[in-house]
């Protein structure tokens, strides 16, 4: 399946209203960190500052030690969804990483407060080019998703092996948030996720194609 890109990233980031992340939405990543699959999404929130292209030198967080990849389908909408067919409401599907302070993460989790300071910070939700829905959503449940780290494959993923669907997730943020065009959605991460390190070169695939390559340069700002 080949697809038909749409525009880049650059162009459509200040457009962006809401960015919505769903947490522990692949049963095998939710055991690889000992977590509870949950009954229903758990949602969370990154604020747009997180927003950077997927291409060239992306600089590495400073002042963090142990950040994690978080490989996910990404989708763009272009109107409010229709509770009867929620995925017509897509105008683009794209690939991200879902950057992780893994270390600050597990102290906020023992504290019973929230992620955003572990998720959200600067330059954490790193997107791909935008392609075509139609050409994702022919045959959306057996897309496989892939990410390869220094020539490595250490993620990969389908649809049909999410906890909730691309369509449950959508109606369920329609319902408790509120949906509609120019919110995205981060659908969830397959097992594998680990550590980065500056001078790391990711690339992101769907079904084969690479849709993205980058360097996380060697911290904020990108001088040595």
């Amino acid at each position: 399946m080949g697809f038909r890109k749409q525009k880049h990233a650059e162009a459509w980031i200040p457009e962006v209203r809401n960015i919505f992340c769903v947490g522990r939405n692949f049963r095998d990543h939710a055991s690889e960190l000992g977590n509870q699959v949950p009954d229903s999404p758990m949602i969370f929130g990154k604020f747009t500052h997180a927003l950077v292209p997927a291409s060239g030198e992306v600089p590495y967080p400073s002042g963090r030690s142990d950040v994690h990849h978080e490989l996910e389908i990404v989708l763009v909408l272009k109107d409010t969804p229709i509770r009867e067919r929620p995925l017509e409401a897509v105008g683009a599907v794209a690939l991200g990483i879902d950057l992780t302070d893994r270390e600050l993460q597990s102290a906020l989790k023992q504290k019973g407060y929230p992620w955003e300071a572990a998720k959200s910070f600067r330059r954490s939700a790193i997107v791909t080019d935008l392609y075509e829905f139609d050409d994702f959503a022919a045959d959306v449940e057996n897309a496989r998703f892939a990410l390869q780290k220094n020539g490595r494959v250490v993620q990969e993923g389908v649809p049909s092996e999410m906890v909730f669907s691309l369509s449950d997730l959508m109606l369920h943020c329609l319902d408790v948030y509120g949906l509609a065009a120019g919110d995205i959605l981060f659908t969830g991460t397959p097992s594998g996720v680990g550590p980065v390190r500056p001078g790391d070169e990711l690339t992101l695939f769907m079904n084969g194609e690479p849709w993205a390559t980058f360097r996380f340069s060697a911290h904020e700002g990108g001088s040595p």
